[in-house]
């Protein structure tokens, strides 16, 4: 499973598990300079709490241009 689409199941499942990637350099190291983006997912995932979430929608999506881009609704379970 790609890596992008093991955070989005994290954010729903396992929210602590991303918290590890929530340092800008080890965003950087990791996924690249786009991986900033974690840090806002983080921060809206916070507004749930720490108990798993359900989920509503999920949309991922590579165009050609190699620029991902994701949306995911999660309430609380």
């Amino acid at each position: 499973m790609p890596a992008r689409q093991a955070l989005l199941d994290s954010l729903r499942d396992q929210p602590a598990w991303a918290t590890q990637f929530s340092t800008s350099r080890r965003c950087v190291r990791e996924v690249g300079t786009q991986g900033i983006e974690l840090l806002n997912w983080l921060a809206a995932r916070g507004t749930l709490g720490a108990q798993p979430a359900q989920q509503l929608h999920r949309t991922y999506h590579i165009p050609i241009s190699n620029t991902a881009a994701a949306v995911q609704l999660l309430v609380p379970a």
